[in-house]
């Protein structure tokens, strides 16, 4: 099936339409008390295939259906991987890359070098191909073999950009960034050369799950966050979506009905 720029939103709406179900692969953590928890993350590459095999072959992630799309799972995260071409997007993006929990980094760092994805001792970042860059985190507590841990964003003012997630998403601030339901911000100082907007990059967005998204927007847009388009609707599903921007560049789309399937 051929889908055109024009039904893009569609598309992004649809690629939020299967949730992990089983018990290792869980539903969304419940939402805070703003109403809000992590919901999935965007890849744009020029073989999703590729990526996708990848992603079943060394973490064991699962593959859904939604229409024309493949869902990627892993517990506390969806990965949605759409055929683009990040390397028409210049510049270094604000949103980096995203981390995840292993059980054995050890055993993750040889599994990366069997599949000549460039993981450097000393560093803690896997470079997948096409731009993709993935933190690895031990947790040998950790009760499955890999799960979501954090999206790492740069900005030029760490304390105003995570303060402005808390006042509108109402993580729970702590040194590093906010702590949401289901996983992390991480934010870094940088200021030159500055970052720029994440959109069209590997990264494309982040996303988070609200409840009771027209009521949500309200507030955001109370604060003054302007929605990059108007929400959109799709009963059939049972799915509402919309984006916005943080002050850094940082796209961010924000669904509600994911919670309920």
């Amino acid at each position: 099936m051929h889908f055109n720029i024009a039904t893009r939103p569609l598309l992004l709406l649809v690629s939020s339409l299967v949730l992990l179900s089983s018990s290792v692969f869980a539903q969304l953590t419940p939402m805070n008390e703003s109403g809000v928890t992590i919901g999935h993350v965007h890849w744009l590459v020029p073989d999703p295939e590729a990526h996708k095999k990848l992603w079943v072959d060394l973490f064991g992630a699962q593959v859904a259906h939604a229409g024309a799309l493949e869902l990627i799972k892993l517990p506390g995260i969806i990965i949605l991987i759409i055929k683009g071409n990040p390397a028409a997007a210049t510049g270094d993006p604000t949103a980096d890359h995203m981390a995840l929990v292993v059980r054995d980094l050890a055993a993750t760092r040889k599994k990366l070098a069997a599949a000549n994805i460039p993981m450097p001792e000393g560093s803690a970042i896997a470079s997948f191909p096409d731009g993709v860059r993935v933190e690895f985190i031990e947790d040998k507590n950790l009760g499955v073999p890999v799960a979501f841990h954090h999206f790492h964003i740069f900005t030029a003012d760490v304390d105003s950009t995570r303060n402005w997630y808390v006042k509108n998403f109402g993580g729970v601030q702590f040194p590093a960034g906010p702590n949401f339901p289901g996983g992390q911000l991480f934010f870094t100082a940088q200021s030159n050369p500055p970052r720029v907007p994440s959109k069209g990059h590997a990264l494309d967005h982040i996303s988070f799950e609200v409840k009771n998204l027209p009521e949500f927007c309200k507030k955001l847009e109370a604060n003054g966050v302007k929605l990059d388009m108007n929400i959109v609707e799709a009963k059939q599903i049972g799915l509402r979506v919309t984006f916005v921007t943080d002050p850094v560049g940082t796209r961010i789309e924000l669904t509600e009905g994911l919670a309920d399937k």
